[in-house]
């Protein structure tokens, strides 16, 4: 019997053979790239991607894909094939030394947030990504400060990366067929405090910020504010759908490196 989508996985698998070419052209890999593919499913991108030469190591977690995977490419010598979670995957140990990364998908709705947090804490070995998500979730990481899209998820991909839509994609050209746009995002990472105890203190004021959307900054950062002095380089009567990544970058330096 062949493999079948299965509902836990969130599997949407993607056959049109025109829009598999404009990912890879939008990818443009090239022979000496290392290209972690995430979700290789039946391996439709996957063939398009080896056919560059690109080293490619793909990630499935659903066994049942596995055999035809190996027996498909078994003898394409750029090709390594990892029965993993990509949610906990050691991305260091598979990633060539002073080689910069590339990351590529089909990624289903329920691990989108998760996995581009998980690139995030490996940004820097990682060039850039190219997605296929949920239009919603890629309109959410290309929002602007004071639209309703624009939240913690924006704030925090637009610190790591230069998030651009390539172009949106009908539900019609998967199987089965969901019921939602997708669109393709590229993020292109960028270099950026290398610091981790900086950007772990950055995700937090962004997340207490948009805790309580609609609060104030001095309401809802209230316990980060507590035994603070000094001008504030932000006015905390705005609200955290207004600041870009700048002024919040301003703000977690002020809470965390001045007493």
């Amino acid at each position: 019997m062949k493999p079948y989508a299965k509902k836990r996985f969130s599997q949407n698998f993607l056959i049109d053979p025109n829009i598999l070419r404009k990912i890879v052209q939008t990818i443009n890999p090239q022979p000496d790239d290392f290209i972690i593919e995430i979700g290789s499913g039946k391996g439709a991108l996957t063939d398009l991607l080896l056919k560059s030469s690109a080293i490619i190591h793909a990630i499935e977690i659903d066994d049942d894909l596995i055999p035809d995977l190996q027996q498909k490419f078994s003898k394409t010598s750029n090709f390594t094939l990892h029965y993993a979670d990509a949610l906990t995957l050691n991305f260091t140990s598979i990633a060539p030394k002073k080689h910069k990364i590339r990351v590529v998908g089909n990624i289903p709705f329920n691990i989108t947030s998760p996995l581009l947090f998980k690139i995030f804490e490996n940004a820097k070995i990682i060039d850039d990504v190219h997605f296929l998500v949920q239009r919603e979730i890629a309109r959410r990481l290309c929002a602007v400060p004071k639209t309703k899209e624009y939240g913690i998820l924006s704030v925090i991909t637009q610190f790591y990366g230069s998030p651009t839509i390539t172009f949106d994609v009908s539900p019609k050209v998967f199987r089965p067929i969901p019921e939602v746009y997708s669109s393709l995002v590229s993020i292109k990472i960028q270099p950026v405090i290398n610091n981790s105890e900086f950007q772990q203190n950055y995700h937090t004021v962004v997340r207490t910020s948009f805790g309580k959307r609609r609060k104030i900054l001095r309401n809802s950062l209230s316990d980060l504010l507590i035994n603070k002095s000094g001008d504030c380089p932000i006015d905390l009567v705005r609200r955290a759908e207004s600041l870009n990544v700048e002024e919040f970058i301003n703000l977690t330096h002020w809470l965390y490196d001045s007493n």
